[in-house]
């Protein structure tokens, strides 16, 4: 029988206008730059609980969503792998918070914060549904450090701007059209004319065009734009997007052959015995995409992902 490994893409988790108004006066502002600090600490404490037990579920106390499933994949494989998960550092430093204003709930905040261990940013968001919801984690996509985010635009409480995912003021597109664009580009074979060819699109074509050339195998990959919730206006008139994909990887291999992972990888932790048939690994990669004001393409600053399902015939 054929074996055939397959390439993986080992990503560190990153790839590396006039002020708008709804028809409700924004009144509440989603939190205080004091209470960041509480809720870091809380998040940080939970983790590490899961962490120590190498079990996902606490998890769903401080974090929510696709988050929650990319973390909670990462846990399965470390424990398919019998492999431990680094605590969260008590050095992690919140370097930067930006708390919109709205005039209901859900409320969200985003929290930039330096990760020494990983020598990353991650640009998280915060969300609470009500007010007697906790907080939590419903975004977490990481730059590396010598990446500049834009500067937001901001109300004159000091409050960063929210942007209707729907809205084009100013923009080329809207935040939500530009997520479909992202995942239509990612699915392309082609370079986009609607967004940057950046390095995370560069990256993921490129493992793919390696798998696609391996004999006795036939794959494909669909990407998909979840709904955007979370913007925030920039200073050129554009906006901070918060962008969630799914992926899904499919393979077809002839009779006689078996695909396999390097050892050690997360494909390897859910598909341990290869694929000899059919089979699916199902992604979520969180996006942070910057879409300029006027006519200039979106383009990815970072990314935050991993594998949360696989099954094989």
């Amino acid at each position: 029988m054929l074996a055939i490994v397959l390439a993986v893409t080992l990503l560190s988790a990153c790839t590396a206008i006039p002020a708008e108004r709804s028809d409700m006066t924004l009144s509440k502002r989603a939190a205080a730059e004091s209470d960041v600090d509480a809720i870091f600490d809380r998040y940080r404490a939970v983790r590490n609980t899961a962490i120590g037990l190498l079990d996902p579920k606490p998890l769903s106390t401080v974090e929510s969503g696709p988050v929650l499933a990319i973390d909670s994949g990462s846990f399965e494989v470390a424990q398919r792998l019998s492999t431990t998960q680094d605590e969260e550092s008590q050095q992690l430093v919140i370097t930067d918070v930006e708390t919109p204003s709205f005039s209901k709930y859900p409320l969200w905040f985003m929290a930039t914060a330096y990760d020494a261990a990983a020598k990353v940013n991650r640009v998280q968001i915060f969300q609470r549904d009500s007010a007697v919801d906790p907080w939590l984690l419903v975004a977490a996509p990481q730059t590396v450090v010598s990446t500049q985010l834009p500067e937001l635009r901001k109300d004159g409480d000091g409050s960063a701007l929210a942007v209707d995912p729907s809205s084009t003021a100013g923009m080329a597109m809207s935040p939500q059209e530009a997520a479909e664009a992202y995942a239509q580009a990612l699915g392309s074979t082609s370079p986009s004319e609607q967004v940057e060819q950046d390095d995370f699109i560069r990256q993921m074509r490129d493992a793919f065009d390696a798998n696609s050339e391996l004999e006795g195998v036939s794959v494909t990959q669909d990407w998909a734009a979840e709904e955007v919730e979370h913007a925030l206006r920039t200073d050129d008139g554009g906006a901070l997007v918060f962008v969630t994909l799914l992926r899904l990887d499919t393979y077809t291999v002839e009779p006689g052959s078996t695909v396999s992972w390097p050892a050690g990888s997360p494909q390897e932790a859910f598909l341990a015995e290869g694929i000899s048939s059919t089979g699916k690994l199902r992604y979520y990669h969180q996006v942070l995409l910057y879409l300029p004001g006027g006519e200039k393409r979106p383009r990815a600053l970072g990314q935050y992902g991993g594998v949360v399902g696989a099954d094989a015939d």
